[in-house]
């Protein structure tokens, strides 16, 4: 009788811990990544992909290099930055929005269960021919407004920024993103499976 009794107790547990709020926060900007997850509003897990530090003046070369071989990998970053010498900024930045289109469609049905607070993309397109720039801004458009409208037709979208302009003068082309959501941490581990799996295709696809 004991020993069913620590089964039920511990099933119980698990059961209450699945359909317990989470609260995920991701932002990519200036080729840095991060992410945040609190289960009822206690932090559990934060990643940042942001490389260290170089070692201080100070050291001598031989702490510089130990220094150097410890910087952490920034994933996001190298694969941003590999996608714009494939494709070039336009292409890199269709080429993610097609990757979330993807994770969309695939978690559709579980969509209706996450409640998004907030959703920012910031996207400025740069370049000094005017009539190539005007074609990547609309191929840009034509690649996130589908995505983002799908998202707003599937979930709730409490507050939503959106900023894709064209730069002819600065040369600087800039992507940023965050984006604040809630559901049960039942439903983010199944998606986070989904995403994962269609990482890997991506990563596949684009010989990362």
């Amino acid at each position: 009788m004991v020993p069913l009794i620590i089964i039920l107790s511990v099933a119980a547990v698990i059961l209450i811990l699945l359909f317990l709020p989470v609260a995920l926060s991701v932002s990519f900007s200036n080729g840095d990544f991060s992410a945040k997850i609190k289960i009822a509003g206690i932090k559990v897990c934060e990643l940042k992909d942001e490389e260290k530090k170089e070692a201080k003046s100070g050291d001598n070369a031989d702490n510089k290099g130990a220094g150097s071989k410890k910087a952490e990998k920034n994933e996001l970053k190298e694969i941003f930055v590999h996608l714009k010498k494939k494709y070039g900024f336009a292409g890199a930045v269709r080429e993610i929005f097609g990757f979330a289109g993807q994770v969309l469609k695939k978690i559709k049905k579980r969509l209706k269960h996450f409640f998004v607070k907030k959703v920012c993309v910031n996207i400025v397109i740069a370049g000094d021919d005017a009539a190539q720039t005007a074609v990547e801004y609309g191929a840009v458009c034509g690649s996130v407004y589908p995505v983002l409208a799908f998202l707003e037709s599937t979930a709730l979208i409490s507050l939503k920024k959106i900023n894709i302009s064209s730069d002819f003068y600065s040369g600087n082309s800039d992507f940023s993103f965050s984006l604040d959501a809630g559901a049960r941490v039942i439903f983010l581990i199944m998606t986070l499976f989904d995403i994962f799996s269609e990482y890997n295709k991506f990563k596949m696809r684009n010989e990362l």
